[in-house]
């Protein structure tokens, strides 16, 4: 290993430490670009009878704010309780498992207090470290309120002030199921128990989710989570290096906060590969360079998760260069919703640089963009309601993986128009500081042309 001072077991725990691609960060010092919603859901948990629910596009990091949420308002003598959904799940079988999470597991090893935890509700035995089978608790829950009698009931041993993630609750797939919850969440506030449950589901709305649900209103916050913003982006990166005592070329950090697309799953990811790269790294490495980024990302492309690689290799594989050079127009840019126009004059850019000879008119290219709706295509994208000519990806988090796959091949997708020329300066410590700049949409987004354009305008 070549980064200063660390054995490969040192660096590999390390590395686990400060980046978390493949779990929720549960540290308010781990996630960033979050305290605005991070204050927003502390402060919803603070009113009497209310809970929050965390709704978004997938990988934009809802089940890593609800934990480090969790965590934050949980009390001290116990852990949170944290449940998944699943699509044979039922409103029953969720309260079961709470109920097993709450008082079979969470409790924190002390031995003051947890030896006599135990609860005994309708001839149902709880002890600290067993848990019952769904069966047998299931049994005993044939209606809304029994269930809130059941979790009032945990609440009262759990802890002082407990804490329920519900993780992916739009995997229920039953409607009439997730509907429950809100008649759940109303009974809960009305009687008092001091248990909140944190939400987190991929959808547009919290109604498409929870239902229509009118009197549960009150009883719930709700909080739309979009992606990282740029700063957050690059103080992933920055952070993760500088805990290694490693600097970071400030180049590295644009071209990820770019080509991640401001899914925190990216940025975690190749962040992790680059630091590997450095410490395979012949000489003691010191600062991550642009070599690092070029090899991580390779490294990153190959280990993201195969439900997202599936759609661009549909769309791409056995098929004419043409589609991969369409596809990778598509997620130009940094808009999520693009037209036909923007994204022709984007795969125009794309063909003159890979020097194509056979170069689709805009009706060629229109053609062909609509077989990407197609489930034999990937069914990448899919149109944007009430707006002819436009698209939007199916799944937004593809779109950060066709960017990661272009890039790996050379080419930059940073916007189908030059930016206008502009002066930026940049303080002596850029290299480990913060940039604190907004970046202007279809933005060309390197320090160095910028440096070099600035030189020239000076001389």
């Amino acid at each position: 290993m070549t980064i200063q001072g660390y054995s490969e077991q040192e660096l590999g725990e390390l590395i686990a430490d400060v980046v978390s691609p493949s779990q929720p960060i549960k540290s308010i010092e781990s996630l960033k670009g979050r305290e605005s919603e991070l204050q927003d859901v502390k402060r919803a948990l603070f009113a009497t009878g209310r809970s929050v629910f965390i709704y978004g596009d997938r990988g934009v990091g809802k089940s890593s704010l609800a934990a480090t949420a969790a965590y934050l308002y949980q009390s001290a003598e116990a852990e949170p309780i944290f449940v998944g959904g699943a699509k044979d799940e039922t409103f029953v079988s969720m309260v079961a498992n709470i109920a097993n999470q709450a008082l079979g597991r969470s409790r924190l090893h002390t031995s003051k207090t947890v030896r006599g935890l135990a609860l005994d509700w309708r001839g149902l035995k709880w002890s600290w470290g067993q848990e019952l089978s769904v069966k047998e608790v299931t049994a005993q829950l044939s209606s809304v309120g029994d269930a809130v009698d059941l979790l009032a009931e945990v609440a009262a041993v759990h802890s002082r002030s407990p804490v329920v993630v519900i993780d992916e609750f739009d995997q229920i797939s039953s409607i009439e199921e997730r509907n429950k919850f809100a008649s759940l969440l109303k009974n809960l506030g009305d009687r008092g128990v001091a248990l909140k449950i944190i939400f987190t589901g991929v959808g547009q709305s919290v109604s498409e989710l929870l239902g229509a649900h009118h009197s549960a209103t009150r009883q719930l916050a709700q909080i739309e989570l979009g992606r990282l913003g740029w700063d957050a982006r690059r103080e992933v990166v920055m952070a993760a290096a500088q805990k290694l005592g490693l600097d970071v070329d400030y180049d590295v950090t644009w071209r990820v906060a770019i080509v991640s697309d401001g899914f925190p799953y990216y940025i975690h990811l190749i962040t992790e590969a680059m630091l590997w790269q450095a410490a395979d790294d012949v000489d003691v490495c010191e600062v991550l360079t642009m070599e690092h980024y070029q090899l991580g990302l390779l490294k990153a492309v190959a280990m993201v998760s195969m439900w997202l690689q599936e759609p661009y290799r549909h769309a791409v594989l056995h098929r004419g260069p043409e589609m991969e050079d369409v596809v990778w127009a598509t997620a130009d840019g940094e808009d999520l919703w693009r037209d036909t126009r923007a994204m022709y004059a984007s795969y125009m850019a794309i063909v003159e640089k890979r020097e194509r000879q056979d170069v689709m008119d805009r009706a060629g290219f229109t053609k062909t963009l609509s077989k990407l709706k197609n489930k034999g295509y990937g069914a990448i994208l899919q149109s944007v309601e009430n707006r002819a000519g436009w698209y939007t990806y199916t799944e937004k988090m593809v779109r950060g993986y066709v960017r990661m796959q272009a890039e790996a091949q050379g080419f930059e997708l940073t916007g189908e128009k030059p930016m206008q020329r502009q002066r930026m300066h940049v303080s002596a410590s850029a290299r480990s500081g913060y940039y604190e700049s907004r970046i202007p949409r279809g933005a060309r987004l390197s320090f160095k042309d910028n440096q070099r354009d600035s030189e020239e305008d000076e001389a």
